[in-house]
């Protein structure tokens, strides 16, 4: 019952919001990326401050995000904890029939619609954060396992295997 409770927090329902600007903290941790499997996030601790502005036909929602996602080095294979910290804005129309946009921060609703679930949306916001190069910073608090990097440093003194011959007849097929 825990977790069904955790998740409402991500169910703006604007319809029953005065017209006007309203706050919101929703806040993201383990529990979500346990419903959101991503390899590279292993823990996750942040906190969104969300003003919903609801007008007349249209809703913004300005996230303002801060926290740390917990994820692995690519150089030395330990934890390794960033910093998120993000602002972005979405906004919500309400139209005739829902309809898809060319515009990835407008989504247009239909008028029947109430409410509208911001777990993708998070989802997809931190995990873009997370960069492709992911390592420790050597002037930061948290630095590369000095093992390891003994280990990375033996091995580039380690010859390359030898090109295999045999695979040179794959290049004479051919497919048509």
């Amino acid at each position: 019952m825990k977790d069904k409770d955790y998740f409402k927090q991500f169910d703006i329902r604007f319809a029953s919001f005065a017209f006007g600007c309203r706050q919101i903290d929703v806040e993201v941790n383990d529990l979500f990326f346990e419903k959101y499997i991503n390899e590279d996030i292993q823990a996750c601790n942040v906190r969104i401050h969300l003003t919903v502005e609801r007008k007349e036909t249209m809703v913004s929602l300005e996230f303002d995000m801060h926290g740390t996602v917990i994820t692995f080095c690519d150089r030395c294979l330990e934890k390794l904890t960033m910093p998120i910290s993000k602002q972005e804005i979405l906004i919500l129309k309400t139209t005739g029939k829902p309809k898809e946009s060319d515009n990835e921060n407008i989504v247009y609703l239909g008028d029947k619609e109430y409410s509208y679930n911001i777990e993708q949306i998070i989802y997809e916001y931190i995990v873009t954060l997370i960069p492709i190069r992911k390592v420790h910073t050597e002037t930061g608090d948290e630095i590369c396992n000095p093992e390891m990097l003994k280990l990375i440093e033996q091995a580039k003194g380690t010859p390359q295997p030898k090109y295999d011959e045999r695979w040179d007849v794959l290049k004479k097929l051919k497919l048509e």
